[in-house]
């Protein structure tokens, strides 16, 4: 096979060999189509070839004039630079007309709207000159008009696709529907004007609600009315000569030699008006009905005293004052009857009498209704008045003893303060901080916060974000992609927003899965993120609980912009570290002021110091006793920031005791008492029952015990918390025990009151309410006045008769002459 001989040179097409194309050889005249097209792309490489050895050689000498190792820019390539078309794209979007060669109203011709086509059929509608609907085109706008009688006609219509103008006849008002409405739904219907009214514009140039004025009327638009007529000329004359007659004195001048062209009153005495002087006296016989008038008197100025009975002779007139009521009061003589049966008369004899002006009536006995409900208290706000007590006490629906809360620092000049109350047997105040970080929901959201790790395991349940959010599932936490070691430790920061003074931090162990929680770190901070100054170091804690929290208080004064925990060690074999969440709290320090003085306090124990020197200050007082506190009170707590601050405030023994009694006499005998209270731990509850609010009495050992007198202060409800009934020992007393109180007044119920006393020692962990009291009771009986229908009374002329309809006890009650 003998070699192509190469020419440098690319003029010639390359050609395309077939299916059908033959194979020939080289026969010194004709190269064949294979060979031609093989010496045609030979020519061309060797062209390529000499192309490029030139280049690199002696053509090339520079790029748009640069030499060297060039490097080519947008321009040397005829490119439009490195973000034009950004910039230009972005023009584009912001442009407020980026295409003018589209239509807009500006630029509307013959191709968009044609002028021809307006006011047409299918065509486009044009308003006139003056911005109307051209007259001639109303026609088109169709509507219906009908008259009806009244609303329900009018709900009555048919629908109609136009608009319908209804004028409703029994109100004289028109009506408008739009087209397609439903007629029977009356809020489609938009009310008008008066039906027959063709339009009023304005009242004398007055629009809307127009009142009439003066002017708006003269004479000759008045009409008379039956009531104000015109004078006529004549009548006119008449009273103006009356008049002149009058003031010229000719014809009356004086009454009672008093003048009546005066200016003032007339000034009459009694006997020029027929009247008598005002002090005068009237004999006996002046007085017409002077003796009816005297029994009238002196009857009415009498009144009945026990056994009396009151009467009038109506012959004689005179009065009769009888003393033989009997055993009866104001006159009556009372009988009872114990078994009375249906229809039975009862008959009572007296003196003869033909008056018949006696009274008589009959009561029936009616039994109680037995087991009623009966509110002793349920300790809303207004029952406190109801009592004497100690002032710890809360009435808000729980009676309850005082127990401290959390109350956030109001501005008190350059500081924040509260007033709290100091006057138990122990307080504790404590600072009540947040953490400093809000609820991250990336590595930098929200803004202003940044979080940065030195390393982050693979995963997505392993973000460094993680620990400053709740929003997450157990198992995701930071977790590192390396074992922390002195030599290469792990570390976790924050950036805030603006530097701040910390107080203290607190982490969390991851929740579940594989433990690999913190052992020995330090807890740094920085405001340059380059020198970091030890705030806290925990070497060796071993704590690889599940979910474990661990907190820590700082001293630090500074404040810093970043905070990090770098961490050296962690409490397992894996090569990583876990940690769940990550709080940073703000430093918090307070003071107490009392007395003229400012306090620190650690461990209880208050300590002078200067003020608002609340770098010295605390974040929990620990508790502090009454023996510290009773010198300086009463105080207030101080802080350099509003934070919040709980108050917890253990009270002493608190009593509450009714101060008045509640009548039981409607009562014939106490069945049960419910006392709904809660007393947990070392909460106490005790109660007692008093028939006088002096003596005061307790059920113990089978019967009632007198403990003596109460009184309203802590002595009072030492006393009783010692001696007192438990909530079990009141629900549990019957009806028979019950009754033992008031074994004097023959077990019935007279008077009852109750005195109740609480008592904590640990506010976090005791419980002593009272919810409410009730007493469950048997009605006593009452006594029902009778109506003729029930007990019929007949009168005779020496006796009274009751005849009873229905059987039961009755009191019978009559006079007698």
């Amino acid at each position: 096979m003998a070699k192509l001989t190469e020419t440098a040179e690319f003029t010639a097409d390359v050609l395309r060999l077939d299916t059908d194309t033959p194979v020939r050889g080289f026969d010194g005249t004709d190269l064949g189509p294979s060979n031609e097209q093989a010496q045609t792309l030979a020519n061309r490489t060797q062209w390529l070839k000499q192309k490029v050895d030139n280049l690199s050689t002696t053509q090339v000498r520079s790029v748009n004039g640069k030499t060297g190792s060039v490097t080519l820019t947008a321009k040397d390539i005829s490119a439009e630079p490195v973000g034009m078309a950004d910039s230009l794209l972005t023009g584009h979007l912001n442009d407020s007309d980026p295409h003018a060669q589209y239509f807009d109203e500006t630029r509307g011709d013959a191709r968009y709207v044609q002028i021809s086509s307006a006011n047409i059929g299918g065509g486009w509608l044009q308003l006139d000159s003056s911005g109307k609907i051209p007259a001639a085109l109303l026609q088109t706008l169709t509507s219906r008009y009908v008259v009806v009688a009244d609303q329900a006609a009018r709900l009555a219509l048919t629908s109609s696709s136009n608009l319908t103008i209804c004028a409703q006849a029994d109100i004289d008002t028109l009506f408008y529907l739009n087209g397609g409405e439903n007629p029977a739904v009356s809020a489609n219907w938009v009310k008008g004007q008066a039906a027959t009214v063709s339009g009023v514009s304005s009242v004398y140039g007055r629009t809307g609600a127009v009142t009439a004025q003066a002017g708006d009327y003269d004479t000759d638009q008045v009409n008379e009315t039956a009531n104000r007529e015109f004078a006529t000329p004549a009548e006119k004359a008449s009273w103006n000569a009356k008049q002149k007659l009058l003031v010229s004195g000719q014809n009356i001048r004086s009454l009672f030699g008093q003048s009546l062209l005066g200016s003032g009153d007339l000034s009459l005495i009694p006997a020029q008006m027929g009247s008598a002087a005002e002090n005068h006296i009237h004999s006996t016989a002046d007085i017409k009905d002077f003796a009816s008038q005297t029994q009238q008197l002196i009857t009415s100025s009498l009144q009945a005293g026990t056994g009396v009975t009151l009467g009038q002779n109506p012959v004689s007139g005179k009065t009769i004052i009888s003393a033989s009521g009997g055993g009866g009061s104001s006159g009556y003589i009372v009988v009872e009857r114990q078994g009375v049966t249906a229809g039975q008369n009862h008959s009572f004899n007296f003196s003869q009498q033909s008056a018949f002006n006696l009274h008589a009536y009959a009561l029936k006995e009616v039994t109680g209704s037995t087991n009623q409900t009966y509110l002793v208290d349920d300790f809303e706000a207004v029952s406190e008045t109801s009592y004497s007590c100690t002032d710890a006490l809360i009435f808000d629906g729980t009676l309850a003893p005082y127990s401290g809360g959390t109350v956030t620092l109001e501005r008190d000049g350059d500081n924040y303060s509260t007033p709290v109350r100091a006057d138990g047997e122990q307080l504790q105040i404590a600072a009540v901080v947040n953490n400093t970080i809000p609820e991250m929901t990336s590595e930098n959201t929200p803004a202003g916060y940044v979080v940065a790790a030195s390393s982050v395991y693979s995963g997505s349940n392993f973000r460094s974000w993680f620990p400053f959010t709740k929003s997450k599932t157990a198992q995701q936490a930071w977790a590192s992609s390396g074992r922390p070691t002195s030599e290469k430790p792990e570390w976790l920061q924050i950036t805030l927003p603006s530097a701040i003074r910390i107080g203290g931090y607190q982490i969390r162990n991851r929740q579940v899965y594989d433990m690999a929680n913190l052992k020995t770190w330090k807890f740094q901070g920085s405001n340059d993120g380059v020198k970091w100054d030890n705030l806290h170091s925990v070497t060796g804690d071993s704590n690889n609980k599940a979910g474990a929290v661990r907190s820590y208080s700082l001293t630090a004064s500074s404040s810093y912009s970043i905070y990090r925990l770098l961490v050296t060690d962690i409490n397992s074999s894996f090569n990583f570290l876990t940690l769940d969440s990550l709080e940073i709290y703000p430093f918090a320090g307070l003071l107490i002021n009392g007395g003229g003085k400012w306090y620190s306090a650690k461990n209880g124990t208050l300590q002078e110091t200067d003020a608002a020197d609340f770098d010295n200050g605390f974040t929990d007082s620990g508790t502090i006793t009454a023996t510290s506190l009773t010198g300086i009170l009463p105080v207030k707590v101080y802080g350099s920031s509003p934070v919040d601050v709980s108050a917890v405030y253990t009270p002493y023994p608190q009593i509450a005791i009714q101060k008045s009694l509640s009548a039981a006499t409607s009562w014939s005998q106490i069945n049960s008492a419910t006392l709904t209270a809660t007393q947990d731990n070392d909460g106490f509850v005790r109660v007692a029952v008093s028939r006088d609010l002096t003596n005061w009495s307790v059920w113990r050992s089978g019967g009632w015990v007198d403990i003596g007198s109460l009184s309203a202060d802590v002595s009072g409800a030492t006393k009783l918390i010692s001696e007192g009934m438990t909530p079990s020992d009141i629900n549990g007393l019957n009806n028979a025990q019950w009754a033992q109180l008031y074994h004097d007044n023959n077990d019935v119920p007279d008077y009852l009151a109750f005195a109740s006393a609480l008592d904590i020692s640990d506010p976090a962990t005791d419980v002593a309410t009272i919810d409410r009291l009730t007493l469950n009771v048997n009605e006593a009986s009452s006594w029902m006045l009778q109506t003729p229908a029930q007990v019929e009374i007949r009168w005779r002329t020496d006796s009274v008769t009751f005849r009873t309809v229905t059987a039961g006890n009755y009191k019978l009650a009559y006079q007698i002459p």
